[in-house]
């Protein structure tokens, strides 16, 4: 018998050439004169200015090679080419709290990587300044053009910018990957899958029929590990975003008038019943809700399960990707044509300029550069002499430098050029390889975010209830087959509203009828 036992459980660049019109910030768009045949303005001389020092509070994640955040190749080329001393005050983890915690201080930073919730809070909390008479071509050219207008109006809160967006070059950066070595063995052509059914029939195949041909009962379908968010679960993306939106459960739903989340709405029943015959089935590996995210990746990349949904840059799986077909969602159940990866946002994050900052328009000149070609080859290709050269005039990354450090740079920048041109194609053809760009432009094909989210604001009224916790322990437990879904929906759904989804219905509604949908 095989794994007989279930056990425990867990949800961002194609090139996005958009027109620049004009942005709602008392602007026009740049024209074509001055700029360089790539579509960028030339540098905006903020090294020939007053040496000036700012601190930038972000997260640094990723790995450095050993460096110190503050003594570096890349922070000190930075200090260097703008002419700006950047201090870094990095958190690496529980960043949430490091921000909450240095704000909460008074000793603000000059300026401070923010997520959604964070920008918003602290925009109503009046710590970080207005942009919108600062914001003008004539001074930051190449910020202004680079960044479409819809994702200044993303930045609008109360009708004024208090933040540069980050934009992503993907509608959703994830992809579900199936191991080619099981497909070709199980004789499964990935072309012809299109349906859950299919789908279902692939992770059975791969948990029961010896994919890797060892001859043990030693593979599952599917995995996952702890961590998210209701919105962003960890779980559902490794294990459910190449079925959610199959179920109409992935974003926000207009209901009778009113704006409801996803994780109350009958696709979402319908997909965690899903999720949890996939469980009980021994499809899903038992104790996927004990490893961390850095364990299940090692476990498909060792072979233990079939299907991970992961960056389309694989990041530290990027050896695997001969051997990686990236699978198109399967159609929608009730019949609605094809479903699409779900990613909240194509904003990764907001840099907002603090109160406490006295050169604002310095900071504003840093993320003009990131827009210049120059700016691009520093996050992407990194430094002449250290991650690549020139070789007849033309830029060459280092075989072992290729594909590294950019999250590392791109995050001490703070931004990026926002969009794919015909400069950074070759670039980031270089550092991923003609077959990630691929996958690239499937993640756009294949990839939508959710509307209302996208648009809506944050209400930091909200932050007092956590939600997070009550749908992640409803959903663990469905899936784990510790609550039976079709007896204890009905209570789940009216312990969300009690528990403050009243209130929460109440202003996304109000939102939603007075600004979204005018």
């Amino acid at each position: 018998m095989r794994k007989a036992l279930a056990v425990i459980l867990c949800l961002v660049l194609v090139v996005s050439i958009a027109a620049c019109g004009k942005t709602d910030t008392g602007t026009t768009a740049a024209d074509s004169g001055g700029k360089s045949e790539t579509g960028s303005a030339q540098q905006s001389g903020t090294n020939t200015d007053k040496r000036v020092k700012l601190t930038f509070l972000c997260q640094i994640n990723v790995d450095t090679e050993g460096y110190d955040v503050n003594d570096n190749p890349y922070i000190n080329y930075l200090r260097d080419t703008l002419n700006i001393d950047i201090e870094i005050i990095s958190e690496s983890s529980n960043y949430e709290n490091k921000v909450n915690t240095v704000m909460a201080s008074g000793d603000y930073p000059d300026y401070v990587q923010l997520s959604k919730s964070l920008y918003f809070k602290y925009a109503y909390d009046g710590a970080l300044i207005k942009l919108d008479d600062l914001l003008n071509e004539t001074d930051y050219p190449n910020l202004m053009a680079g960044v479409d207008e819809k994702y200044w109006n993303y930045s609008k809160i109360d009708g004024s910018i208090y933040g540069i967006p980050f934009v992503r070059y993907d509608t959703t950066p994830y992809l579900s990957y199936a191991r080619k070595d099981w497909l070709e063995n199980l004789g499964i052509d990935p072309s012809t899958l299109k349906t859950v059914d299919d789908y279902y029939n692939m992770l059975y195949a791969f948990t029961y029929n010896d994919p890797d041909r060892n001859g043990l009962n030693d593979t599952y379908g599917l995995s996952g590990c702890s961590g998210g968010t209701a919105m962003n679960s960890v779980a559902e993306r490794y294990m459910g975003m190449l079925f959610i939106d199959a179920f109409d459960a992935a974003q926000f739903q207009v209901v009778d008038g009113k704006v409801i989340p996803n994780y109350i709405t009958d696709g979402y029943k319908d997909y965690l019943k899903f999720l949890a015959k996939l469980y009980a089935d021994g499809i899903i590996v038992p104790d996927y809700i004990t490893k961390t995210q850095k364990q299940t990746e090692e476990e498909f990349m060792n072979g233990k399960f079939g299907v991970l949904n992961l960056f389309w840059s694989l990041s530290t799986l990027s050896s695997m990707r001969e051997n990686l077909y990236p699978l198109r969602p399967p159609q929608k159940v009730n019949g609605g044509g094809e479903s699409k990866y779900v990613y909240a946002t194509p904003i990764r994050h907001w840099i907002g300029i603090t109160t406490a900052c006295k050169y604002p328009e310095k900071v504003l000149q840093i993320f003009d550069w990131s827009e210049t070609d120059e700016g691009s080859v520093y996050v992407h290709a990194g430094i002449e002499g250290w991650d690549y050269d020139k070789v007849n005039g033309e830029i060459v990354i280092r075989e072992d430098r290729a594909g590294i450090n950019w999250a590392w740079r791109f995050i001490t920048l703070g931004h990026q050029k926002s969009k794919v041109d015909s400069q950074l194609l070759p670039i980031l053809t270089q550092s991923w390889g003609e077959l990630a760009m691929e996958h690239l432009k499937l993640s756009e094909q294949y990839g939508t975010n959710d509307p209302i989210y996208v648009s809506a604001p944050e209400f930091s009224e909200l932050s007092d209830y956590d939600f997070d916790t009550y749908v992640a322990s409803y959903r663990d437990e469905v899936i784990m087959g510790k609550k039976d879904i079709d007896t204890t929906w009905d209570d789940y759904v009216a312990g969300w509203y009690k528990y403050g989804g009243e209130r929460w219905v109440e202003l996304y509604t109000e939102w939603y009828n007075n600004s979204y949908n005018k």
